[in-house]
């Protein structure tokens, strides 16, 4: 534990002590003569302000003011310069901090020095002595036929029709069920109760939830979707449309509803309706409508070819991410607390989210997602270092050369695709990204990848 002290005959003395690589305790001693002057101030501004019978404003006497508010002079003499002697004494130090201070142990009584601590996490100091060397293993790149098969099919499906059909449902269908819980009447309309699924539940094809209806709820909910249980999608698979019957339906262990939860009702389920989608062709005229393609085969090499530049642009972030983590454990240092949970609240979403989530749930969450924040933080003060050190400078023509890259990427013009970033925000972006991928070519080029 270090500790440095600036004592002497400054009017603010600051001793610093290291509790962590990441976090210093100032005690900070304000000399009673400041503290006086501060006093005198605060107390002349309240002065000013008061209102009293018998004066005229401005002009109480100091006695009582004293007499009357002297405890709140010295409230706020104390938090005035409790705040300006913080600052002070940051900026004296060349501190970055990080976080909300935390203050604590103030020793004040009149005509005697101010004391107080202060708790501060600061940007880590990083030392870097070994930043290559390391063996870094480059994933290999293929598309399979059966990957540019998926993305085909999930064209088809975008651009599927639904048509109403009188065979029992399929996989993937879009139903229309009305349920009534013949066990208990008066829940007909829970949702929860009948095993339906959840009102507003969101699905691709049409709306989904329950609508009025005579003698049960109506749902819309395609199958398969995880929209209801598992024996109501089991007893629609039976029906054609129009049919009906009754089931003995089994709830979840784990169903939302406690009181439903291992539970077994009998159900009156009618297939109202049944959609199935209907994919058009695979041919010359679909890929003509998926965009300016003459023939599918254009079309699946074009698909290939996205496939292969993603594949490469993610093997290339895990060689990255796989330098980051060798000097990482070549040069171990701790991550502030207040940096780790800030990345938390980013990652894990607003406070409203996690206002709506269970609190033993978000605190598993946060728990099991901290070390991933934790290395991504140490990623992301790694490369800023290096960064620094580089000294890495942009010039326009290496910016107009990654539009340039990126333009014939996608396809589009470099002068449209330029004014669409600046629309978006600017260059700096672009300058950023040249900044890291020339720190990258450096890396690189002080390690084996292979």
């Amino acid at each position: 534990m270090n500790q440095t002290d600036t004592r002497g005959s400054d009017p603010i003395d600051v001793a610093v002590e290291e509790l962590e690589a990441w976090k210093r305790r100032l005690t900070i001693t304000v000399d009673a003569k400041r503290v006086l002057q501060a006093r005198a101030r605060e107390r002349k501004k309240l002065s000013k302000k008061l209102r009293l019978k018998g004066f005229r404003a401005g002009k109480v006497p100091t006695h009582i003011v004293e007499q009357r508010y002297g405890e709140l002079v010295d409230q706020r003499t104390v938090q005035r310069l409790v705040e300006d002697a913080y600052r002070e004494a940051v900026r004296r130090q060349s501190l970055d901090p990080i976080g909300a201070p935390e203050f604590g142990q103030v020793n004040y009584s009149q005509g005697e020095n101010l004391t107080f601590q202060v708790d501060v996490e600061i940007m880590p100091i990083l030392n870097l002595k070994r930043t290559g060397g390391f063996k870094i293993s480059r994933p290999e790149v293929s598309v399979a036929d059966d990957e540019v098969d998926g993305v085909l099919q999930r064209l088809r499906e975008e651009r599927g029709v639904w048509e109403p059909s009188e065979t029992p449902p399929e996989e993937g269908d879009l139903v229309a069920v009305r349920i009534t819980n013949l066990d208990d009447a008066a829940s007909a309309g829970s949702p929860e109760e009948s095993g339906a699924p959840s009102a507003g539940a969101g699905a691709a094809a049409e709306d989904t939830g329950p609508d009025e209806a005579d003698g049960g709820e109506l749902y819309r909910f395609p199958l398969g979707g995880g929209y209801a249980i598992e024996d109501v999608e089991k007893a629609v698979r039976t029906l054609s449309p129009s049919e009906s019957g009754t089931f003995s339906v089994r709830f979840p262990d784990d169903f939302g509803d406690t009181a439903m939860a291992g539970q077994t009702r009998r159900l009156e389920i009618d297939l109202v309706e049944s959609k199935r989608r209907r994919l058009a062709p695979l041919d010359d005229d679909f890929a003509s409508q998926v965009g300016e393609f003459e023939t599918l085969e254009d079309l699946r090499r074009q698909i290939r070819e996205d496939l292969l530049k993603h594949q490469q642009e993610e093997s290339e972030q895990r060689v990255r991410d796989e330098i980051l983590d060798s000097i990482v454990e070549a040069n171990p240092f701790e991550v502030p607390d207040s940096l780790v949970e800030g990345y938390l609240d980013r990652i894990l979403g607003s406070d409203r989210a996690a206002a709506e989530t269970p609190e033993a749930e978000a605190a598993e969450a946060r728990r099991s997602v901290r070390p991933i924040a934790q290395q991504q933080l140490k990623r992301e003060l790694v490369l800023e270092r290096l960064i620094q050190d580089l000294g890495i400078e942009v010039s326009d023509a290496q910016v107009d050369a990654h539009i340039a890259t990126n333009a014939e990427r996608r396809g589009v013009d470099a002068k449209e695709l330029r004014r669409q970033w600046l629309r978006q925000g600017g260059l700096d972006s672009v300058r950023r990204r040249v900044v890291i991928d020339g720190a990258f070519e450096h890396l690189e080029g002080l390690s084996t990848v292979e």
